[in-house]
């Protein structure tokens, strides 16, 4: 969704649906979204519901058009990645998605505790 929408995160991401973070965040949790939202989203922005719901196949309806409207938002690093990508098999894209969701999890998790670290901070300095 956040490729579809063109957002950098799930805050972003929020935005953009139109729903409160709190429900973003739930959806995150339970690593799962609302089905119509997905369908609804898809027709919206002519996406492949097969892609949007597993990553598999060609981003838009009607295949190659991703590559064309996709090429113009990467950078040459994300370009290289996706190359890369690509050349492998399915199995191995599974795992190198897990690996990189699981590390995004971890960031967020790193900047709640760091969020939490300091507002622990301010509340003993008024102490």
């Amino acid at each position: 969704m956040q490729l579809l929408l063109r957002v950098k995160n799930d805050s972003e991401l929020a935005v953009a649906l139109g729903i409160n973070r709190s429900t973003m965040g739930s959806w995150v949790s339970r690593e799962a979204v609302p089905y119509a939202i997905c369908v609804s989203l898809a027709a919206e922005k002519g996406a492949s519901l097969d892609w949007l719901l597993s990553g598999v196949g060609p981003m838009l309806r009607g295949g190659d058009a991703t590559t064309a409207v996709m090429s113009s938002s990467l950078s040459p690093r994300e370009e290289a990645i996706l190359g890369l990508l690509r050349g492998l098999d399915e199995a191995d894209q599974r795992d190198i998605q897990s690996a990189a969701e699981e590390k995004k999890r971890l960031r967020q998790i790193e900047q709640r505790l760091q969020e939490l670290t300091n507002a622990l901070a301010v509340g003993a300095g008024r102490s």
